[in-house]
């Protein structure tokens, strides 16, 4: 039975009422007009004070309004054993994907090597060396940017210059888009034939079809391809020799209704390059807008372009538009700003699509975003403190609705993925008294967030 609140008394009253044969006599509950008259004042003071208790008991239950409430699913704790809140996570976070299932892996480099943490919905925690990538350590030139969950469990992990990787749950690493830094161009290298300079990114589709992105050339000019029975066919993006110049037209500001030819499309590419897929589309983080290839027709369609920017207001809550998509703007990642790569990810069950960033328009500093929509919730004392000596490079998440609509999520995130109804977000940190964050004393840990059931 419901509680009723404090002060609102019920007045039981009786009145004889017939029965249907006229003989037996039932009670039923009034309320008097004159009692009740005579109680209006009282309950005129009362009501909005259950009201404003109510709201004040709701924040304290789910924390700030200006902030998204979180869970830990692996990490920030201070084991070395048991569940994955309460696991302790050394090293720093490389990348993190998620399955449909909820199944969480978490790539982190550490001083001796690259270590695969996986967590399953019930907490259970597996720990594992990736010796084959132990080489490509904080010196090397495989910084990773993007990992992705296969439908036969592996996990494909791109690694810049070091190429697209395809890693099994018990660390057993094999390579399978090598880079010219592993196949040196000669004068007689046909031009089908060139490998790329670096993956920038990768996705699984449902049937287990790969696609990465990479670069051909320091020219910046972002292509995408289809990985199938060890052949790479492009889809998307157009290479540029060394004489060609550069199109004027930015991607991004394509008819968002008829696209363009993918294959014919040169895509500038500033930072990394995160592929998400979902039905049929592949979404492109190309570090200065989001774009859409339809699979089946090859044609790239623009999703966030800074088409009018100057239309976008400031975000002042988690998940309530400020503007459209399309207009939307995407703050690049700076040279050498490892903490500021960008993130991208797809929930499959409502179509909304998510994106890390830093600005949410021109010219506006990510520090005030980043304070209000900083994430929290019910967290322990070693998580709090997690929390509290996050990087301060780290990106802002946003939303794309299913009707184009553009929101803030939260802040504080190095890499995104979806999966069971959740937005999972890896982050790391290191002691606040450390003079230089880096691998021997980051810490690193994976936060989930409630989304929305329906796609807006």
């Amino acid at each position: 039975m419901a509680r009723r609140p404090i002060g609102c008394r019920r007045f039981r009253h009786f009145r004889a009422t017939p029965g249907r044969e006229g003989e037996r006599w039932t009670g039923r509950p009034v309320i008097q007009i004159p009692i009740l008259a005579r109680r209006r004042w009282f309950l005129a003071v009362l009501v909005p004070v259950i009201v404003v208790a109510a709201v004040v008991v709701g924040f304290a239950v789910r924390g700030s309004s200006s902030g998204a409430s979180v869970e830990f699913v692996l990490g920030a704790g201070t084991s070395d054993s048991g569940g994955g809140p309460q696991r302790r996570v050394p090293g720093e976070v490389q990348s993190m994907t998620a399955d449909e299932h909820g199944n969480v892996a978490l790539f982190t480099l550490d001083s001796q090597g690259f270590e695969l943490w996986t967590a399953d919905p019930g907490g259970a925690v597996a720990r594992v060396r990736v010796p084959a990538l132990d080489r490509f350590g904080a010196e090397a030139l495989g910084q990773a940017v993007q990992a992705a969950a296969a439908p036969d469990g592996s996990l494909y992990l791109a690694l810049d210059a070091e190429g697209l990787w395809r890693v099994t749950r018990d660390g057993q690493a094999t390579r399978v888009v090598a880079t010219a830094r592993e196949r040196p161009l000669t004068d007689q290298t046909p031009a089908e034939r060139v490998p790329p300079l670096s993956v920038n990114g990768v996705a699984v589709a449902d049937d287990g079809t790969v696609f990465f992105s990479d670069r051909q050339n320091q020219r910046n000019s972002l292509l995408v391809h289809r990985l199938r029975s060890g052949r790479t066919i492009r889809v998307a993006g157009t290479p540029l020799n060394a004489t060609q110049e550069a199109p004027k037209k930015d991607p991004n500001l394509l008819d968002p209704k008829t696209g363009a030819p993918a294959e014919d499309t040169y895509i500038p590419e500033d930072g990394n390059a995160p592929l998400a897929w979902n039905s049929g589309n592949l979404y492109v983080h190309t570090g200065r807008g989001i774009l859409r290839i339809a699979t089946a027709t090859e044609r790239i369609y623009p999703v966030v372009g800074s088409r009018d920017t100057a239309s976008l207001k400031l975000p002042d809550a988690p998940f309530k538009p400020f503007g459209k998509a399309i207009n939307g703007y995407v703050d690049a990642p700076r040279d050498g700003d490892d903490e500021h790569a960008s993130s991208i990810a797809v929930d499959r069950a409502t179509g909304g699509l998510y994106y890390g960033a830093g600005d949410p328009r021109p010219g506006n500093g990510t520090t005030g975003i980043s304070a209000r929509f900083r994430w929290s919730g019910d967290l322990t004392k070693s998580q709090r403190e997690f929390r509290d000596s996050l990087r301060n490079a780290q990106q802002t998440v946003y939303q794309v609705g299913r009707n184009g609509d553009l929101s803030a999520v939260t802040a504080g995130a190095e890499a995104l993925s979806t999966g069971d109804g959740y937005l999972y977000l890896a982050v790391d940190t290191c002691p606040s008294g450390e003079a230089k964050c880096g691998i021997a004393n980051d810490r690193s840990a994976v936060i989930r967030l409630r989304l929305p059931t329906k796609g807006k």
